[in-house]
């Protein structure tokens, strides 16, 4: 086969990269950090623009391993259009450990432009919107809060925050200056709730107690809370519709413990490693240092959309957002893609790796 039939990235021809670097550092607690990007003004002159709920994907080389995760960001448009990214990263994984325990200010990164489908869609989405915010996940509805407060943004907010103790709010304080009228921050407590705080958890009666009109809801969060928010709100009339930020996909249980050869065409480069019928096949080139395209980490993005040469494998069914078309012609997305045989796989490169 020629490689010019392999060549089924959607991705923009210099990997849609920038290089920023970081400006500062706040830790919350032990393993939770907000991290301060700027263009790094050698490689990247300024930022690219970003909607409100869009995140970034990182990628570094961590002892040894080429790794690639999305982050969403807390920032707002106009603060991006004013130079900066903001984004909250939680110690949970091997990227993520290295950014909270090893990055430190002035150190350069190379990161996506801002994406993602969990952005408002003025054609599509209500005037009003709901953001319900599971923990760490208030950075996107930060994000899309700061949209409303600062005009950027359509909509107005109905904002509810929603943690199990009260020490685990973030960035109350900016949330608290909102004055304008636009966004209401509704603070909810699961243990030992404080007097201006809800007690307990989201309910349908939390929302029609703070929400009077018809609405889009946005959540981020965790699947749980996701499972729960699509059963509290079935049939309810004041939700429009609902949208979710995708969680990445994890890996898989595999009582067997198999582990194949995984064959990958990158850059010219053929490439044999191990994969573990566990871990997804992108998870496989990442650990053997491979420079293959990857972004959102969810199968929405494109950025990875590899053919299959031979094998057997199976896509994650909660993330396979493959057309009909893409599936009968082995077209996968290494992100959500799990191996179930020997592979062979021609794959995008990066080709920021060309610059470094």
């Amino acid at each position: 086969m020629s490689k010019t039939v392999f060549n089924a990235s959607k991705a923009p021809v210099d990997g849609g990269k920038q290089f920023v670097r970081v400006r500062s550092v706040t830790e919350h607690f032990p393993g939770l950090k907000t991290f301060v990007f700027e263009a790094d003004g050698v490689r990247t002159a300024e930022l690219a623009p970003q909607k409100a709920g869009n995140y970034i994907a990182v990628t570094a080389n961590v002892r040894g391993s080429r790794v690639t995760r999305a982050y969403t960001l807390a920032s707002s448009p106009k603060e991006a259009g004013s130079g900066i990214y903001i984004s909250t990263v939680k110690k949970a994984g091997i990227l993520s450990g290295y950014l909270v325990d090893e990055v430190k200010p002035g150190d350069v990164l190379e990161v996506s432009r801002p994406d993602g489908k969990f952005v408002y869609d003025a054609d599509g989405d209500c005037a009003h919107i709901v953001g319900v915010a599971g923990g760490a996940g208030i950075t996107s509805m930060l994000s899309m809060a700061k949209a409303a407060e600062e005009g950027s943004a359509p909509y107005t907010m109905t904002l509810f925050f929603c943690v199990q103790n009260a020490y685990e709010f973030l960035f109350k304080d900016v949330l608290d200056a909102m004055k304008s009228g636009k966004v209401k921050v509704v603070y909810v407590v699961e243990n030992g709730a404080p007097e201006w705080a809800e007690s307990g958890v989201f309910t349908r009666e939390l929302l029609h107690k703070y929400v009077g009109v018809k609405s889009t809801l946005f959540a981020c969060g965790g699947d749980a809370l996701y499972r729960h928010i699509a059963r509290e709100l079935a049939d309810d009339g004041l939700i429009g519709n609902m949208k979710f930020s995708a969680n990445s996909v994890t890996d898989r249980a595999d009582a067997e413990g198999r582990v194949f050869t995984l064959t990958a065409h990158v850059g010219g480069k053929r490439y044999e490693v191990p994969a573990r019928a566990s871990e997804t096949v992108m998870t496989a080139m990442e650990r053997a240092g491979i420079a293959a395209l990857s972004q959102c980490r969810v199968g929405e993005c494109g950025f990875c959309r590899s053919v299959v040469a031979s094998g057997r494998y199976t896509a994650d069914a909660a993330h396979d957002s493959r057309s009909a078309e893409d599936a009968a012609r082995g077209v996968i997305h290494p992100c959500c893609t799990y191996p179930e045989s020997d592979m062979e796989i021609f794959a995008p490169e990066d080709p920021a790796e060309k610059e470094l």
